[in-house]
């Protein structure tokens, strides 16, 4: 089962240990057995977010004010209807976690609704995320088709959840959207997952502003910032501080997050093989429901550090652009606000345990 090519490619973990990632004729004589890419994967994706850790793990933390806005404190409560929609308008997805596959789920869904709706109010009642919902198992995918698949940063870790855990955060995930959106806490440079915002419609802002720029006589300054790993070394302290001082979550509704967050653990699965459970100390979950909200709220107040440069924003989930415009005659001192705000940029990433990835970040 050799899908990594035949190239011969070793990969030394922080522990010293070299581990064979890729066919390697010489020392095998035959490809690499599925353990072997099991403690691969697990050793580059482990290694790389200590790193990561490591190398921001002296920087100065910025003060995050405390803001007066709306609170959440409690959940509304989670009905039997609810649930059975939820379940009905699920895909047909199926985790190794799962002890019945979805398709039989669905089906006896009408039977099953009452239960699945009082164990989810106990949950949020309690503040409490039930441990067996903790548990991922991560499949390293290709983060894009054509990229070599010989190497390993080149996979994506995603994690696979039990059907109740992502049914649990869809339940969640809608209560915290309504809150974020009625008390207007949302980024509002930020386009994903959002209602009306999509890619589309941010690729479409940011070249409509170029295009009147332009128009205008104006020259532009656009920055593409990329992350690595972006979601896999949040900060669980920060991001729950943040929950609290910056998004209003108090008493039960803020001990359920940092339930959810805490004491998770993983398992790399290669074909039939299975690395050792590894706890988890940080990141938001990728392939999780609530993975990529958390991650926009923990960014957040990003943009009022890019505001103070007189700066325009515009993000994606993860992905951020950084744009100026100006007369032909200041080029280079806008050059330099944008330089500026872009040191000022990875000074907060650094201190938030993130780091900007310097080969993919382009200046155009």
């Amino acid at each position: 089962m050799a899908i990594l090519g035949c190239n011969t490619t070793l990969y030394h973990s922080q522990d010293g240990a070299t581990l064979l990632s890729l066919c390697d004729p010489r020392s095998l004589n035959s490809a690499p057995t599925e353990s072997q890419c099991t403690t691969s994967y697990w050793s580059f994706f482990n290694d790389k977010v200590k790193s990561v850790r490591a190398s921001t793990a002296a920087k100065p933390l910025f003060d995050v004010a405390q803001k007066t806005s709306p609170t959440l404190s409690e959940w509304s409560t989670v009905t039997v209807d609810e649930i059975d929609k939820l379940i009905g308008s699920a895909p047909n997805k199926t985790c190794q976690l799962d002890p019945v596959p979805t398709w039989l789920l669905k089906e006896v869904r009408r039977l099953v609704s009452p239960f699945i709706a009082l164990l989810f109010n106990m949950s949020l009642a309690t503040g409490y995320f039930p441990s067996e919902f903790k548990q991922a198992v991560v499949r390293p995918l290709l983060k894009k088709n054509g990229l070599d698949a010989s190497e390993l940063k080149n996979y994506r870790p995603v994690s696979n959840l039990s059907f109740l855990s992502k049914l649990s955060e869809r339940v969640v995930q809608r209560r915290l959207q309504a809150f974020l959106d009625s008390s207007d806490l949302m980024p509002k440079t930020q386009s994903a997952y959002r209602r009306f915002h999509s890619m589309e419609t941010a690729v479409t802002k940011i070249y409509n502003d170029l295009l009147l720029a332009a128009d205008g006589g104006q020259m532009s300054g656009l920055c593409l910032l990329d992350l690595t790993p972006a979601f896999d070394t949040v900060d669980h302290t920060l991001l729950l501080d943040r929950h609290q001082r910056q998004f209003g979550r108090r008493d039960n509704v803020l001990d359920w997050f940092r339930s959810y967050l805490l004491e998770r653990t993983y398992q790399v699965v290669y074909g039939g093989n299975a690395s050792r459970t590894v706890d988890i100390s940080c990141s938001v979950p990728q392939g999780s429901v609530l993975g990529p909200s958390l991650f926009i709220l923990y960014t957040a107040e990003l943009s009022d550090k890019i505001d103070e440069h007189g700066i325009n924003l515009h993000a994606y989930a993860n992905d951020s652009q950084l744009y100026v415009h100006c007369d032909r005659c200041d080029t280079a001192s806008a050059a330099a606000l944008l330089e500026h705000c872009i040191t000022d940029v990875c000074d907060w990433m650094s201190a938030n345990r993130l780091k900007l990835n310097a080969d993919k970040t382009e200046l155009l």
